[in-house]
């Protein structure tokens, strides 16, 4: 059974047992594609509602509550706790994975990763939050003295990006990854064909995809991008478009 198909019948586990037991459950973080394919099976169970929480209100990386209909779920009922430690420059998103997979802990127990001026912050399951202080003491060949973050005090730096302008033939999603990242057409065909770049947190397995104002391209390697707006056409027919860059 592939993973889609497993997600999709636990799904319809989950609502049978909610309705059946008249109880709410709480369940793992999903990511934003999971959490889409979670909430169409659950729409189809009359008896039962959910929400997904991920610490805060902007959280990408959630945890699913399943609970009877004409319940409620508070954000503060979450079990969900936050663990800080301070920063190298050069300690990475991908660092901390692999230092969390290599304690034994998988991606499914943990929320978002995100990062303050000195500080790295982990949103994780509450129950798995003393096993990670104590064993969690080195990140990329960096020792690491990890704590519990006092939520309130959590300071996120944001995102650095700079807009620029770039011109294509086409919304094909090839042409303006190469324009955007500054790639030649065929390292963009290669990175696609690699399965390393995805479209609004989804896969993008099409370089003819066109795309629209406001979508997500992200190559894993290379960093994101993000359409503003198309701003024109030049006197040739082809497209100006304002692009967002992450750095």
């Amino acid at each position: 059974m592939n993973s889609n198909k497993l997600l999709t019948a636990k799904a319809h586990d989950w609502s049978r047992q909610v309705a059946k037991k008249q109880a709410r459950m709480f369940f793992d973080f999903f990511d934003p594609v999971s959490q889409e394919k979670i909430a169409d099976v659950l729409k189809e169970y009359e008896q039962i509602d959910f929400a997904f929480y991920g610490g805060t209100e902007f959280a990408e990386r959630k945890m699913l509550c399943v609970f009877p209909k004409g319940e409620c779920v508070e954000e503060k009922e979450y079990a969900i706790d936050v663990i800080e430690f301070d920063k190298n420059d050069d300690i990475t998103h991908r660092d901390i994975l692999g230092a969390l997979m290599g304690i034994g802990i998988s991606r499914e127990k943990t929320g978002d990763i995100v990062f303050g001026s000195s500080k790295a912050y982990i949103y994780l399951k509450e129950n798995i939050s003393d096993y990670v202080l104590t064993h969690l003491l080195k990140v990329a060949n960096h020792a690491v003295c990890p704590i519990k973050a006092d939520r309130e005090n959590i300071v996120v730096a944001e995102a650095e990006s700079k807009e620029f302008h770039i011109i294509v033939a086409s919304m094909r999603a090839d042409g303006i990854i190469s324009a955007a990242f500054r790639l030649s057409r065929s390292a963009s065909l290669q990175f696609i064909k690699a399965e390393r770049v995805k479209l609004n947190h989804r896969l993008l397995l099409k370089q003819a995809k066109e795309l629209k104002e406001g979508d997500l391209i992200s190559i894993r390697g290379k960093g994101r991008m993000q359409i503003v707006e198309q701003t024109g056409k030049t006197r040739k027919g082809n497209i100006k478009l304002t692009v967002k860059r992450y750095v």
